[in-house]
């Protein structure tokens, strides 16, 4: 969880700017896939992602960590669409909005993380495929 996380975090980003029109092939459902080893503990994330037309998502993370398969963990906020991007910020009930945004660069069929150099370093150090979110057919 830690490593998903971090990379998704290390994309953020602040901006309170008014969304452009959400464009209507967005709004679905999104995956991403990984799976490897890093100091020999095998490790694999599912991570589902929900996009609503009404700007608003849902994420899910499904984590097993050397056979122990951790509780699936979930997060829910708004999106904005600014140009090619989408900008996720979390909404949690205790705390309200999150100050940190994660961005996502809108292709046809998937929606590509910008994790910057960082991310990107966490990610070869751990074998981990770039966080790039399939859409699913028929969402």
């Amino acid at each position: 969880a830690a490593i998903v996380a971090s990379i998704l975090l290390l994309g953020g980003c602040r901006r309170t700017a008014e969304s452009d029109p959400v464009p209507a092939t967005l709004p679905g459902t999104y995956t991403y896939e990984a799976k490897g080893s890093t100091f020999k503990k095998p490790w694999e994330f599912y991570v589902r992602l929900d996009l609503a037309p009404d700007r608003h998502y849902k994420l899910a993370l499904d984590k097993t960590i050397d056979g122990e398969r951790d509780p699936r963990e979930t997060s829910v906020g708004a999106y904005i669409v600014s140009g090619d991007h989408i900008l996720l910020r979390e909404v949690r009930p205790v705390i309200g909005v999150s100050k940190d945004v994660h961005k996502l660069l809108i292709r046809p069929d998937s929606l590509i993380a910008e994790v910057g150099w960082t991310g990107e370093l966490v990610l070869k150090g751990v074998g981990a495929p770039n966080v790039v979110f399939v859409k699913q057919r028929g969402t």
